[in-house]
């Protein structure tokens, strides 16, 4: 990717801007959307307690496993073409998700949505990072691009219990028809129309081995949480280990891999990856199971349940629209600590959840903490993972970033909300004081995720590369966060 895609102009810019942070608000509003919908849709569908996490699970699963071939094909053929086609993905797929009528439908037309969310979102980014040069400009486009990402999860919440309450939870998807409708015909107008480049081939076959690699791993992860080590937890295991050692195999010994593997020399796309996993497992684990507590045990309705996310979503829009300058002033090294320690410190707020508990005393506290926590992560973990990083390897960047998001959260969701549902079960089953008893656990293992965040972010670098030279180099130098 060359800087000459970029709109010339600061008001140009700054209608790019606008415009793409609405496109990926509403790849993020959907993730989160269906979770304050989750027991009306498994109720109409009579979908089981072990496969109802998949309506979240096959949708982060196709967004994270096809993002990074996503990101080489905008590199490849141009961030307009494929940014156009997936919108178009990702609206037939919603119509679909709305009309399903049952659950196999409905998983199905989720991970279409995923796919459809993996074509947008690298390509968008690319346009951020390509348009804006590295520094203060990029930093302030990337935090209002974190506010998007952090606030549209939040937001997902009271639109998801607002639509389900008053036109059903089918609303939630048809509702993106006619936005997507929108958005297709104003990216067409808006967006300059990609240069004439060369193009390659894309490594499917890497794409199609990772995907795979990582849908066994969650699979298996799912399932012994419900119901024990298993022969076929076992299998489903192993061949998602082998599938990504496979994967790995295969990105090494071809010319034009869908994931360079030299790229991870540079520290910050390490451990920035890794940060951006763990960040985004926290969130969405906090946010799922916080909902089905609301729910489940203090009796809120999907509406109060949604309406119950709106203070938070203020408070962590306000806190990430000031992302620029906390990152000039503090680095992203310093906010990200700080990030963790908010992070754990909601988490243990959140595990004092009790039967006879209520929304403003057991909550929202932990949510707002850990929200602000969320808030101070998104920016400086973009930040980490796009610094240093020429401009025709933002594509692969951008996918690479967005890959770590979708899966942490995927893989934690799977991850915490079997301890949850194991503790529920070893307490009695679905009683009120059961289910209390599996929140306060997944809350509790929920630590873990901080700790490792603090880990990486102790691990990154004070110096950071700077060079322009395409990541294959074997040369390294420093900049500054």
């Amino acid at each position: 990717m060359v800087s000459d895609q970029s709109i010339p102009g600061a008001k140009a810019s700054r209608v790019l801007l606008t415009l793409l942070c609405l496109a990926q608000f509403m790849l993020i509003l959907d993730v989160a959307v269906v979770a304050v919908a989750v027991p009306s849709m498994q109720s109409q569908l009579d979908i089981s307690a072990a496969n109802i996490q998949w309506v979240s699970t096959a949708y982060g699963l196709a967004f994270g496993g096809f993002l990074v071939a996503a990101g080489r094909a905008a590199d490849l053929f141009g961030p307009k073409r494929i940014l156009l086609a997936g919108l178009a993905i990702f609206t037939i797929a919603s119509g679909l998700c709305g009309l399903a009528p049952n659950e196999v439908v409905l998983f199905a037309a989720r991970a279409l949505q995923g796919f459809g969310a993996a074509l947008v979102s690298p390509a968008a980014l690319t346009l951020v990072t390509t348009s804006f040069g590295e520094g203060e400009e990029r930093n302030k486009a990337l935090g209002l691009w974190g506010a998007v990402s952090s606030g549209g999860a939040i937001a997902g919440q009271l639109l998801g219990g607002v639509l389900a309450d008053v036109a059903g939870w089918r609303s939630i998807f048809l509702i993106n028809v006619p936005i997507g409708i929108i958005v297709i015909i104003a990216v067409a107008r808006q967006v300059r129309k990609d240069p004439d480049r060369a193009t390659g081939r894309i490594d499917m076959a890497g794409a199609g081995l990772l995907t795979a690699g990582v849908v066994l791993l969650v699979t298996a992860v799912s399932q012994a949480a419900d119901h024990g080590v298993s022969p076929a937890v076992l299998v489903s295991g192993a061949l998602g280990v082998a599938m990504l050692v496979g994967f790995v195999v295969q990105e090494g010994r071809i010319d034009n891999p869908v994931v360079r593997l030299s790229m991870f020399r540079n520290p910050n796309v390490r451990y920035g990856n890794m940060i951006c996993m763990l960040t985004a497992g926290g969130a969405t684990v906090s946010v799922f199971l916080s909902t089905l507590y609301m729910q489940q045990v203090i009796g809120l309705s999907p509406m109060m349940a949604g309406i119950g996310f709106a203070p938070v979503t203020v408070l962590i829009l306000g806190v990430s629209m000031k992302m620029g300058p906390l990152v000039a002033k503090f680095g992203a090294r310093g906010l990200l600590l700080v990030s963790a320690v908010l992070f754990a410190v909601g988490s243990v707020l959140l595990s004092f959840v009790t039967v006879d508990g209520s929304y403003w005393t057991q909550v929202f506290p932990g949510l707002a903490i850990g929200g602000v926590g969320a808030a101070l992560s998104f920016a400086p973990s973009m930040i980490l993972c796009t610094t240093g990083v020429p401009d025709e390897e933002q594509g692969l960047a951008s996918g690479l970033l967005g890959t770590s998001q979708q899966i942490g959260a995927a893989l934690f969701l799977a991850i915490l909300s079997g301890v949850a549902a194991a503790a529920a079960a070893g307490a009695g089953g679905d009683t009120p004081e059961a289910l209390t008893e599996g929140f306060r656990a997944g809350f509790l293992w929920s630590l873990a995720i901080p700790v490792l965040i603090a880990v990486c972010v102790l691990a990154v670098p004070k110096q950071e590369p700077k060079t322009a030279e395409p990541l294959a180099a074997d040369e390294e130098a420093g900049q500054s966060v």
